[in-house]
């Protein structure tokens, strides 16, 4: 599956977010609660340093929450402030003003007004979370990745937020990790090979978590013994994604398939573990 990287984009982007840190008192970084270890871009750990940091898994309504108890309690073991939210809703919203206030106390507890940042890479929630901590539509918001533009402070009570715009890193060797950041929407639709990446996705779906194959789709239950193609046809026309001569819509049955996934239609799925992540 190959996807297409601007490099300096992404660059601009770092050099940015480098020159903003020193304003900063606190960082809040988000990540995706179904990818909590890809969706966390590398090069933040070396930008921020020792400055004080609560980590955020979002979208956790969308995310397996046994697999997020795991990954909440594997942050913590690695010394992590870490929390669990649902921007969409503002779930947690009060565990997650609590911990910024505790951190706040230890780290500049002197300060009348703490400046925090959020950060993150694209369209992992970051505005949507700072419009809860507002109370108010501060950020713009939406689903495509690279929304936020510049930089937009906000103030509330002794909070001066800063949202930054998304942060995703110039080059991923991993393919592994590009599936699972083009799967959540941190890649915009038009680098992608739709088809492929549906199918790499139909993959670990038979592998991994049959059971939305089969409840969700109707399908019956050897479905799951087939292969991806042979059930991105199954699906197609299941669902009425035919085109003419009564053949199925490849490309319309995985925008189909994709959408469903990020919508949560499918269910809370996690793609990854804590497991292959050993504590350092």
């Amino acid at each position: 599956m190959e996807i297409q990287w601007y490099p300096g984009h992404m660059a601009k982007t770092k050099r940015e977010l480098k020159a903003v840190l020193p304003l900063l008192d606190l960082i809040l970084e988000v990540a995706d609660a179904r990818i909590p270890a890809s969706s966390r871009n590398p090069d933040l750990s070396d930008l921020i340093g020792k400055k004080a940091r609560i980590l955020i898994l979002n979208k956790v309504d969308l995310a397996d929450p046994l697999l997020t108890d795991q990954w909440l309690a594997y942050y913590r073991e690695t010394g992590e402030r870490v929390v669990s939210f649902n921007a969409r809703t503002g779930e947690k919203l009060g565990a997650l003003e609590n911990l910024i206030h505790q951190v706040a106390c230890e780290a500049f507890p002197q300060k009348a007004v703490g400046r925090l940042g959020v950060v993150g890479v694209p369209n992992c929630g970051k505005s949507s979370l700072l419009n809860r901590l507002v109370r108010r539509s501060a950020a713009r918001v939406g689903e495509r990745p690279g929304v936020t533009r510049g930089r937009q402070w906000v103030k509330r009570g002794k909070w001066e937020i800063l949202d930054t715009p998304g942060l995703l890193w110039p080059k991923i060797a991993d393919q592994e990790t590009g599936f699972k950041l083009a799967l959540v929407g941190m890649i915009k639709p038009e680098n992608l090979a739709t088809e492929e990446l549906i199918l790499a996705f139909l993959d670990w779906l038979r592998q991994n978590h049959p059971s939305p194959l089969l409840n969700y789709y109707g399908l019956g239950p050897m479905t799951g013994e087939r292969d991806p193609y042979d059930l991105l046809l199954a699906i197609g026309a299941r669902r009425g994604c035919l085109q003419k001569g009564g053949e199925v819509n490849l490309l319309r049955t995985a925008e189909l398939i994709w959408t469903d996934f990020r919508l949560g239609k499918l269910g809370p799925i996690t793609l990854e573990q804590p497991t292959v992540y050993p504590v350092s």
